[in-house]
């Protein structure tokens, strides 16, 4: 299992969060792929790991991912690139970087303290 070691913090969650993702080539033109199904295993607010039935490609300079999912209260959408990637059972787990956003990243923070005070 991979980690990255200078973050602050990552939520693991008991049950994971529904997601949909698409993938689409950086600095293209052209429509990104239709929407799949995975689950947020953990999150911090530059990163996740996700898991997949789907065996996405990686190559970190050309394809990115989106994610849209709701951790509490918003939707909340991001784009991202794939740091790694391993074969778990019957699907993927993969790694994901987000995009700096800090709009994004307080929407998680906020909705994860929003979360944490509802389950106690």
């Amino acid at each position: 299992m991979h980690y990255k070691r200078d973050e602050a913090f990552r939520f693991p969650f008991n049950e994971p969060i529904p997601a949909e993702f698409s993938i689409y080539l950086k600095n293209s033109d052209r429509p990104g792929t239709g929407t799949g199904d995975s689950k947020l295993l953990d999150i911090s607010p530059g990163g996740t790991r996700m898991e997949t039935s789907f065996n996405i490609p990686v190559k970190r300079e050309e394809v990115a991912i989106r994610l849209r999912f709701n951790l509490f209260q918003q939707p909340i959408e991001t784009d991202g690139v794939i740091v790694w990637k391993e074969a778990v059972g019957t699907g993927w787990m993969y790694g994901i970087d987000f995009d700096e956003n800090e709009e994004v990243a307080q929407t998680i923070v906020n909705d994860l303290k929003l979360r944490r005070q509802a389950e106690r």
